[in-house]
């Protein structure tokens, strides 16, 4: 049953370390205020899943990730002392990302942050909402 069909933007820890990446990824994105991110797409969550399915900005291809509930190791509401959560010129979003710890399918830790429903001009998304859902699925699940 899906319990969560909403538009997102997401990208990797690796993304977020590599700052020729990053640099990249912020001259594309400037203009719309948007937080850094590598993939735009739809974010969908049911009892079973997490599947992020959308468009790789750097490649301009198709990208799909489906993340088992079980493979899940940790879910946090926040920015972290890696990804800080300024933009460019200092200036601290008004958003919260959702940080999420798996292990993929060649038994390697990752770490992604979604940015559920963002919208823009407001600076603001729907992440509180998503996490409350995320970890309910996760109880359920364990």
């Amino acid at each position: 049953m899906v319990m969560l069909k909403e538009r997102a933007l997401m990208i990797f820890e690796e993304d977020v370390m590599n700052a020729d990446v990053l640099k990249r990824l912020r001259a594309m994105i400037v203009t719309q205020m948007l937080p850094p991110h590598r993939y735009d797409g739809t974010l969908t969550i049911d009892e079973g899943r997490i599947l992020f399915d959308g468009k790789d900005l750097i490649s301009n291809e198709r990208f799909r990730l489906s993340i088992p509930m079980d493979s899940i190791r940790d879910i946090h509401l926040g920015f972290d002392d890696l990804y800080i959560g300024k933009d460019s010129k200092g200036k601290r979003y008004q958003l919260s990302p959702i940080r999420l710890k798996y292990v993929d399918d060649t038994s390697r830790q990752r770490m992604i942050y979604i940015f559920p429903e963002f919208r823009g001009l407001f600076r603001t998304n729907s992440s509180e909402e998503v996490y409350r859902i995320l970890m309910n699925a996760k109880v359920k699940e364990g």
